[in-house]
């Protein structure tokens, strides 16, 4: 029992680690303190850079409280400076747990010149915090109005996305839509923001046709909203106008208009969102004081680290010591970056210092390091005494510990781990944690969450390569990706005398430089040959082999070959466990390598585990490439999924670079670690899709004045991208399988279009759990009012596919309705949502609400339904009559609306 709560309560701090993107931001009297703004270490100096951010976010406090009703505002702000930026050193402080890689809002180039767009980066769903805002310099430091708003009020509108989890509300891929009322509407929130159609490919502009069929205006026709408004709402529109300083809520949002605010957060509004965020759910009180924030000026260093290593007397099980040894040489050799400062610590029952910190500037300093790796295993285990002799090392340098990292590894169970807990907190350094073995002290992890430390664990089962999987994920945080070492290659498996590992690892014109091949094994060397795309043989003579810890290493001189470079490793000995890992850096400091950053969230114990990957290079998402995740469990055999970016399930948007999975195959307590494995084929990089706060123009006094369009984006289609990937995503403790099911994934795709005289619907099958199996039975619903659909689903129509019988997760749904003429108004609109239920009753959430719009006399027929497969469902009359009766209500009771104005 005392062991559950333990792990219950260490659950509880990892989570929240894992829901946000690790940075030291909270909330505190109303104000956010310790926001972290970072500048990307490839931006050149700008003496006008930080009092432009200064005056920014000063801007954008005042207009924040403003917008939350007098109830936050940005309190602290610290801006992290590169390490080669001149500044006077007298104003600037040292950073302690603050990087570039955890920064609330990083400024940094846009690959391939993608704009200056500002976006954030969100990887979940409504309400779920997003993972960082991002600036380019040329938004920072140019004025770019009108085409955008004041920058205060777009740091504002970024934050909403990336704190709150809300979205826009506007759309760019549909500016228009078909009202209740029957007229084309600008897609916008609140529709009491007025203005005018019309379409100006130069200097005039002129009157916009509307499309006979849609009925919605066709051509480059745009909506320029009039520059005097009444409207407060919504600042997820158009903060640019100077009336718009609210969010819409419920008495302004417009649920029918196709945003993705809408689609994401059930149509509910910006502000009922946000009220149920963490920040505003205890009823905050207003601030009536200043609303100035203080900024603190940091500069980022050359890292400084110490490995702490246990050396105690169960890390001779297992083949431990060894098998750290091999992980810690890769560390140290390949992955640890020039300049860095390295020191040596091992503990057991004490500790001892093996060596202060070495300078890591030529390669006899790495391979002096590796010689210092401890060789034997004895005594007890206690971990403060070894952090604490860590800190002493850290000292080293200039006598504090402050932005300095710990690397702590241990296999041992340590009743006195919390002794020095305060110590740590207090350090100001970086504590990363790594578990070995299945017996690691459950409250290790605490050490890494509270000082925003990465956490890693390594299970006895060497197929899969944990270990050094671990150590080559403890890259620098400075976003200096061109120094970066990167994993190509990380596999291992049990192999027989004789017998062969085989593969190939593809190397992409962005990587290259500092590439090594490392093959690790057990008992006897085996045979190793490396083929280079131009058929050039390595052979086992070509490596260097350090037999005291059975390790391999070929460095590949230069540049390496561009194409698949193919492995073969013959065991010669008993059967034993060989591994092979392949590194490399980015070929051109210019030119962003393509990466892979892998997370899993949970977020509580009866929720399944969802896996992140997301694939990109510079900025820029990756799609079409195979991502395969593999989760080593405390039991049993490690388990690999598919990821997917459909936007189906897990997965949140479709083709944008960010590969989800459910995971719900928990068997017990323990460390569940997770490692991506990802291989491109052809593979393109995402050049448009992001949202853009472009402001086309304004009407003012009866005339459209027209902005100046955009600066054109470099949209030259790069090269198809052949690449391989490997990441450790880190470890997540989690108590006992809960004993639920989890119910169906929400349907998120639910299409309906008319043909003839039939709606036709569509939608991509849920699963039993999830996305996994096929759920039980469908309930679908339909309605004159979305609102009726979205706030009382049960009370809608009932559509009875009481015979469809559900297909397995990711199956394509069809049912098509069949309508006849009956007397009801052009343009009339008609709405469809969805449920699921598993075996035992469990319903998913509503699905999306699809809608048709009907352009001739059409009513359903009570004759029938059809679906898939040619089978037919029958629509009892009272049905129908129910959808009638809603469909002339609605008429009688429409609301008068402020509309826009559209000149057919």
């Amino acid at each position: 029992m005392r062991v559950q709560k333990t792990f219950d309560l260490v659950l509880s701090y990892l989570l929240c680690d894992y829901i946000t993107n690790g940075s030291g931001l909270k909330l505190e009297n109303n104000g956010y303190r310790d926001v972290l703004i970072a500048i990307n270490p490839g931006i050149q100096y700008n003496d006008k850079m930080i009092g432009n951010i200064q005056e920014i976010v000063t801007a954008a406090s005042s207009y924040l409280h403003q917008a939350t009703k007098q109830q936050v505002y940005y309190s602290d702000v610290k801006i992290l400076l590169p390490r080669t930026w001149p500044v006077n050193s007298s104003s600037i402080h040292r950073p302690t747990t603050e990087s570039y890689e955890k920064a609330d809002v990083i400024v940094a180039e846009s690959y391939l010149k993608y704009g200056d767009d500002p976006y954030t980066l969100q990887y979940g769903g409504c309400g779920e915090k997003g993972r960082y805002i991002h600036f380019t310099p040329n938004f920072i430091l140019n004025s770019l109005i009108p085409v955008f708003a004041s920058k205060g009020r777009v740091f504002v509108h970024e934050w909403a996305l990336f704190r709150w989890g809300v979205f826009e509300e506007y759309n760019d891929l549909e500016p228009f839509y078909i009202s209740d009322d029957g007229v084309p509407e600008a897609t916008r929130c609140s529709e009491e923001i007025t203005g005018k159609t019309a379409e100006c490919p130069g200097s005039s502009c002129s009157v916009c046709d509307n499309d006979a069929n849609t009925g919605l205006p066709k051509g480059d026709c745009k909506f320029f909203p009039a520059k005097d408004q009444s409207s407060s709402s919504s600042i997820m529109y158009l903060q640019g106008l100077p009336s718009v300083v609210e969010f819409c809520d419920n008495k302004t949002h417009n649920p029918e208009a196709p945003t993705k605010q809408n689609k994401m957060c059930d149509y509910r509004s910006i502000w009922e969102v946000i009220r149920e965020s963490e920040d505003f759910r205890n009823n905050r009180p207003p601030h009536t004081g200043s609303v100035t924030p203080t900024f603190t000026i940091l500069q980022a260093k050359d890292r400084v680290i110490c490995l702490v290593l246990d050396t105690s007397g169960s890390m001779g099980s297992e083949n431990r010591i060894n098998r750290l040894r091999q992980a810690a040489a890769i560390f140290l050799v390949q992955i640890v970056e020039v300049k860095s400062k390295v020191g040596i610590v091992t503990f057991s029952s004490g500790a001892s210092i093996q060596t202060h910190l070495k300078l890591i500037d030529n390669d006899d300093v790495r391979k002096e390091l590796v010689r210092l790796l401890p060789k034997s295993a004895s005594g007890g285990t206690n971990i403060c005494a070894g952090v604490r002799s860590g800190f002493q090392v850290l000292r080293g340098d200039d006598g504090a510990t402050g932005g300095d990292e710990i690397i702590l590894l241990t296999d041992g169970e340590d009743s006195g781990i919390s002794s020095c807990f305060a110590e740590v907190k207090q350090s100001g350094a970086v504590v990363h944690t790594i578990a070995l073995g299945p017996s690691a002290a459950v409250a290790l992890e605490q050490l890494s969450n509270m000082t925003g430390g990465l956490q890693f664990a390594a299970t006895d089962n060497l197929d899969t390569n944990g270990l050094i999987d671990s150590f080559t994920g403890l890259v620098s945080g400075n976003g200096d990706t061109s120094k970066r070492a990167i994993q190509l290659e990380s596999s291992g498996t049990k192999i027989d005398n004789g017998h062969w590992l085989n593969g190939t690892v593809f190397i992409d014109k962005s990587v290259g430089n500092n590439t090594f091949f490392v093959v690790t094994w057990g008992q006897q060397t085996p045979d190793i040959f490396v083929h280079e795309p131009n058929g050039k043989i390595h052979n086992k003579g070509d490596f260097r082999i350090d037999q005291t810890v059975w390790t391999a290493r070929l460095q590949i001189d230069g540049t390496a070959q561009t194409g698949p470079w193919k492995y073969n490793i013959l065991n010669l000995g008993t059967e034993q466990v060989i591994t092979i890992t392949v590194t490399s850096r980015a070929a051109n400091e210019k030119v962003p390598p393509v990466r892979v950053n892998a997370h899993i969230n949970r977020k509580d114990s009866t929720s399944p585990m969802i896996i992140y990957a997301e694939v990109s290079q510079g900025f820029l998402p990756i799609l079409f490439v195979k991502v395969t995740a593999i989760i080593e469990r405390p039991n049993g055999p490690a388990v690999e999924q598919n990821l997917s970016d459909d936007g189906l399930g897990a997965d949140i948007v479709k083709n944008d670079g960010i590969y989800t999975k459910y995971f719900h195959k928990f068997n017990g307590i323990g460390r569940y670690t997770l490692k991506v494995r990802v291989q491109g084929k052809d593979a393109t990089v995402k050049m448009t899709g992001r949202p853009s706060l472009y402001i086309p123009g304004f009407l003012e006094n009866g005339n459209i004045y027209p902005n100046h369009p955009t600066p054109p984006v470099d949209t030259d289609n790069p090269d198809k991208l052949n690449f391989s990937r490997v990441q450790p995503g880190g470890a997540l403790v989690s108590p006992e399988t809960p004993a639920v099911d989890f119910p169906p994934c929400k349907i998120t795709d639910l299409q309906a279009i008319i043909v003839q005289d039939k709606v036709e619907l569509e939608w991509t099958a849920p699963g039993e759990d999830c996305d996994e199996g096929a759920a039980s039975r469908y309930e679908m619903r339909m309605s004159a009012s979305l609102r009726q659909l979205r706030d009382s689903f049960s009370n809608a129509a009932l559509v009875n596919l009481t015979n469809m019988r559900p297909q397995p997760f990711g199956s394509r749904e069809a049912v098509s309705i069949i309508l006849q003429d009956t007397g009801l108004q052009n343009r009339t609109n008609i709405y469809f949502a969805v449920r699921a239920y598993d075996k035992i009753n469990q319903s998913s959430k509503i699905s999306n609400i699809a809608k048709v719009s009907i352009n001739v006399k059409l009513i359903v027929n009570p004759g029938g339904y059809r679906i898939a497969k040619k089978t037919w469902i029958m629509i009892v009359v009272p049905t129908v009559m129910c959808l009638t009766a809603g469909i002339m209500f609605f008429t009688l009771c429409k609301r008068r609306r402020k509309r826009i104005s559209v000149d057919a």
